[in-house]
């Protein structure tokens, strides 16, 4: 194989694939990146064995070929490289990279130990414009739950019907779901798919888009996925099993309910929090009354009392979220002003926009001594 491309395009592709590469080696080709020619340049792919990720970057074919290289080292030498750069496999055990006055030998790996990357037979095709997947993950990804022992909670739900796509993430103490509205035919005879992804890998796909209108595709089997955007491609299994129906959670009543300015409680929870965390259970207390809403916390080193206006309706209310919980759930919310609806000090307090569904939150309380 000899082949020669721009150190920028391979850069920009080694960001894409090396999301692929796993934290700990058990296997040789774990630590490589597949690099073969095709007739648009060179795809690089790296898999750690059930993720895989495929990017194709330009480049100019001289002869054609595939290698197996040691991944970080590669990106590494690449990063410290400026335009052409060339590679060239002069045998089955090494690869030599040129650049200026610059020749680094490589060691290969054996190519063919690399796996087969599994193709997707599509049960549902689903496009979103970029910047709405990405705004949708970014706004519940930090409610999936990291406990391996539970996990089909480490996923994210995606639920497709005709003209909306639904992404739910709980981890027992809070739950978020993010709407995108985008039409799409589904297959004859359902009106609804569900499917669970791997919310860590999800949050990573998120990372590596750009804020663009261009599409994201998402292909689904009953097992696996695809998700496809500009020149990457990313192959993963799905999590099977049944997601907690996360429906009969949400209350469909309420008896408090209070209107407040975004900016203005979150700014409010962030300064009460600071007292928060230098106590045993980081606390804030909420008292919800007659066009006043106060936030409290108190630690050995201090107190705070935060008082914000709201508009009010039912009965006032004493309750009580962990700092962090709460925190999280206002900080990834970007209406100007949001609506809260609770029923006792003990049971959840869902946020939602003041008009409309695009956003759905629910935190449990902390319950507290009289």
């Amino acid at each position: 194989m000899k082949i020669a491309f721009n150190a920028s395009d391979f850069n920009h592709g080694m960001s894409m694939v090396s999301h692929a590469l796993p934290a700990r080696v058990i296997k040789p080709y774990q630590e490589g990146v597949f690099i073969e020619t095709l007739d648009t340049g060179v795809r690089l792919t790296i898999t750690d064995g059930e993720v895989a990720i495929q990017s194709i970057i330009p480049a100019e074919v001289r002869e054609d070929g595939s290698a197996l290289l040691p991944a970080r080292l590669l990106g590494e030498l690449v990063r410290n490289l400026e335009g052409n750069v060339e590679l060239d496999t002069e045998s089955n055990e090494a690869a030599v990279v040129r650049n200026k006055g610059s020749k680094t030998r490589l060691v290969l790996f054996a190519a063919d130990d690399f796996p087969d990357i599994q193709q997707v037979v599509p049960e549902s095709v689903t496009s979103i414009a970029q910047s709405q997947f990405k705004n949708a993950v970014r706004g519940i990804i930090f409610a999936i739950a990291t406990d391996e022992t539970r996990r089909i909670l480490t996923g994210c739900l995606m639920e497709t019907s005709a003209d909306e796509v639904r992404f739910t993430c709980l981890d027992g103490y809070r739950l978020a779901m993010q709407r995108v509205y985008c039409r799409h035919e589904m297959p004859e005879g359902k009106d609804l798919l569900s499917y669970i992804l791997p919310g860590a890998l999800v949050g990573n796909i998120s990372r590596m888009l750009p804020d663009a209108d261009q599409p994201i595709t998402l292909t689904l089997s009953c097992t696996h996925m695809m998700a496809e955007f500009g020149e990457t491609k990313v192959f993963s299994p799905l999590i099977l099993g049944e997601y907690i129906n996360y429906r009969q959670i949400l209350p469909t009543s309420w008896t408090t309910a209070l209107r407040v300015n975004r900016a203005a409680i979150s700014a409010a929870i962030q300064r009460a929090s600071l007292i928060a965390r230098e106590g045993s259970n980081n606390l804030l207390k909420l008292r919800i009354e007659d066009q006043a809403l106060t936030i409290s916390a108190m630690a050995e080193k201090g107190a705070a009392n935060e008082q914000i206006p709201i508009d009010f309706d039912g009965n006032p209310l004493n309750i009580a979220f962990n700092a962090t919980y709460l925190n999280d759930v206002i900080k990834n919310i970007d209406t100007e002003d949001l609506s809260m609806r609770f029923n006792t000090n003990v049971s959840p307090c869902v946020v939602c926009p003041v008009s409309g569904n695009q956003y759905t939150y629910l935190v449990l309380p902390v319950r507290m001594s009289d």
